[in-house]
């Protein structure tokens, strides 16, 4: 409803009232010419919001430019942009076109096949599909209060209250720069009846993006320009082996009672499939299984697999468990990419780097343990 559309129908249910007030105030029923009046008034201001549905249905229908040049387009034509920006795209990669037109979120690269390599990142590694993810460019500050250290008890009229000893603390995610680099051979491109060229770049780029990442958040060490709190170093509850190079059924019950309850809904399991092969032949003092492992799930809770999680050993990490969404992580929606043509011409290949912002933290290590080996 434009402005003077809303002036018009505010002015109509002013005289409406009016009439309303005046019958009330005299304390009679309404006469004919008001009765009248009233139906005129409110059938205006049905013929006001049937325009002003019109109008919005219009302007569903087509492109609209709005505030800051930023374009909007109905499902069907963001359709059509996205196929014509990708296949500029391939043909670029396959050197029939020398150069690419800014697409429509302003970049050389297309911002579907940004946003499908990172969506392909996040559904190849199930640790990222767990953690809280905020895709965000600039630095991001998250509040984190210590709830365990919050007082709450029964109060007595006339008495002071006990303070509460918990504080607020910061995590900050800052803006670290990762790259991935892939080749394909000119001999594969031209194939264009049997090979998926945008397929191949995605894929390769969010596998390599999706390994590295994994690696960093579960045993990473931190440092100068490196994620600063991985699995290895963030979680602090600790439940150790009793035994060298064997994990027990109770040490996996204890793992499960260091988490509060209120994560327990969202917990899972992240291990190497080395140790989750060991779990699944654990059997009882007779020889029989345990039958540990059913459905998928390892005491009630899905089971998450990394090679990057150590195979049990003597002072290894070999199992976490608790709730992931503890982690946060921060990554950009799109990724960075530069088509390198002349780089690998001699090599008869096309280089495809990617780049992505990258930061995380475990912000609340009372949700997480870990199981180090003896």
């Amino acid at each position: 409803m434009n402005k003077a559309q809303q002036e018009l129908r505010n002015e109509l249910l002013d005289e409406m009232d009016d009439l309303l007030a005046l019958a009330k105030k005299e304390k009679r029923h309404f006469k004919v010419s008001e009765t009248n009046r009233i139906e005129a008034i409110k059938s205006q201001i049905a013929e006001i919001e049937r325009e002003s549905q019109l109008n919005q249905m219009q302007k569903e229908d087509r492109m609209v430019i709005t505030k800051g040049d930023k374009v909007h387009m109905n499902e069907k034509e963001q359709r059509k942009l996205q196929e014509s920006e990708e296949r500029a795209f391939i043909d670029f990669i396959k050197g029939d076109v020398r150069a690419l037109n800014a697409g429509s979120n302003g970049s050389i690269i297309p911002v579907s096949v940004a946003s499908r390599v990172i969506d392909k990142v996040i559904n190849i590694s199930p640790l990222l599909s767990k953690v809280e993810l905020y895709k965000v460019k600039e630095d991001l500050q998250l509040p984190i209060y210590d709830f365990t250290q919050h007082t709450t008890a029964y109060q007595t009229e006339f008495t002071d209250m006990v303070e509460s000893a918990g504080t607020f603390s910061a995590v900050t995610l800052k803006s670290l720069i990762i790259g991935s680099l892939t080749k394909i051979g000119r001999s594969l491109i031209n194939r264009t009846d049997n090979f998926d060229v945008l397929g191949y770049v995605i894929n390769a780029l969010a596998k390599s993006i999706s390994l590295f990442l994994e690696n960093e958040l579960i045993k990473g060490t931190g440092g100068a320009g490196k994620i600063q709190g991985s699995l290895a170093t963030g979680v602090t509850q600790q439940v150790a082996g009793a035994t060298t190079l064997v994990i027990t059924y109770p040490e996996l019950v204890a793992m499960q009672t260091k988490i509060p309850a209120h994560y327990d809904p969202n917990c899972a399991w992240l291990m190497n499939p080395a140790t989750l092969g060991y779990i699944k032949s654990m059997v009882d003092s007779q020889g029989r299984p345990l039958n540990l492992f059913e459905n998928g799930l390892l005491l009630d809770k899905p089971v998450m697999i990394s090679d990057a999680v150590d195979v049990n050993g003597v002072g290894k990490k070999a199992l976490y468990y608790g709730d992931f969404s503890c982690m946060k992580v921060k990554m950009t929606q799109d990724v960075q990419i530069q088509v390198l043509q002349e780089l690998y011409a001699k090599q008869y290949a096309v280089g495809i780097a990617g780049y992505v912002e990258i930061d995380g933290s475990v912000a609340e290590p009372q949700g997480l343990a870990v199981y180090v080996g003896k």
